[in-house]
């Protein structure tokens, strides 16, 4: 199985929506936490809930980047065709969806003949 490339130009439309995300999410959470606390300025707040919020979503990337490595054995085996891959159970809603997908579909391949 060849190994694919985290980054890929392709997914630029992707990456700056979730950059748009993280920047809604940074201004609301700043202005949020300058209304709560009534001793920030506006800038202080996002620089912190811009720093926060970047934090939070690099966990979630290199936590999805050791789970798709936990996946990847048991994909090579659904890829060979073994009807019990054994693919481990992993944290993160959208793996454990593709997951399914992946499995559902190559059901549907072995119930259909094709490989």
């Amino acid at each position: 199985m060849k190994r694919y490339p985290i980054f890929r130009k392709e997914n630029i439309p992707a990456y700056l929506t979730v950059m748009s995300a993280w920047a809604v999410v940074s201004v609301g959470s700043a202005g949020l936490l300058v209304l709560l606390t009534d001793s920030l300025s506006f800038p202080v707040a996002l620089a912190w809930a811009a720093a926060t919020a970047m934090a939070g979503m690099g966990i979630m990337f290199v936590a999805s980047i050791i789970n798709l490595r936990k996946l990847a054995p048991g994909f090579r085996r659904l890829a060979e065709g073994e009807p019990d891959p054994r693919i481990p159970p992993v944290w993160c809603p959208v793996l454990t969806a593709a997951t399914n997908a992946a499995m559902e579909l190559a059901s549907r391949g072995r119930r259909s003949g094709t490989p």
